[in-house]
């Protein structure tokens, strides 16, 4: 389900940001342009962070924001920036891959994140997807982790 989700559409690849807030509004522009989400449902993930501190960091290098559908979710859906230079959560958080989710319920996405699970569970593999230069490269290589195939 990831790779239906994730497509040439919905993948960015930027050298730098200079806010993980700048990141989130960036990473979610695809999704905002496609009508899948609202402008609040942006403004929900930023301040649900600011609140709670940088959660959305699940991994190191990655991070996952995401809130509630009730916060202006039109569609499940999901897209993906990629930073050639990362972006700090927090001092000790920099962060090269965010993964914007929005979810319209609480279970539609959960075989996508259990495919992402399958991108992000491995440092290497994160580090392989980090140094990809090109959306096709990137779609390859999440659709060869998430599925065990070998491309």
């Amino acid at each position: 389900m990831l790779t239906e989700l994730l497509n040439t559409d919905t993948i960015q690849i930027a050298d730098k940001v200079n806010t993980w807030q700048d990141a989130i509004r960036l990473a979610s522009a695809p999704l905002l342009q496609q009508n899948k989400i609202e402008n609040r449902y942006i403004q929900a993930m930023i301040q649900s962070i600011e609140k709670y501190g940088p959660y959305v960091v699940l991994t190191p290098k990655v991070a996952i924001p995401h809130s509630r559908p009730t916060d202006g979710v039109k569609a499940l859906s999901m897209s993906l920036l990629h930073l050639q230079n990362p972006v700090l959560f927090a001092p000790d958080k920099p962060v090269y891959l965010i993964f914007v989710l929005a979810a319209t319920d609480s279970e539609s996405h959960l075989q996508a994140l259990v495919d992402l699970a399958q991108v992000i569970h491995d440092p290497s593999q994160i580090d392989i997807v980090i140094a990809c230069k090109h959306t096709d490269e990137i779609l390859n290589k999440i659709k060869q982790f998430s599925t065990g195939e070998r491309l």
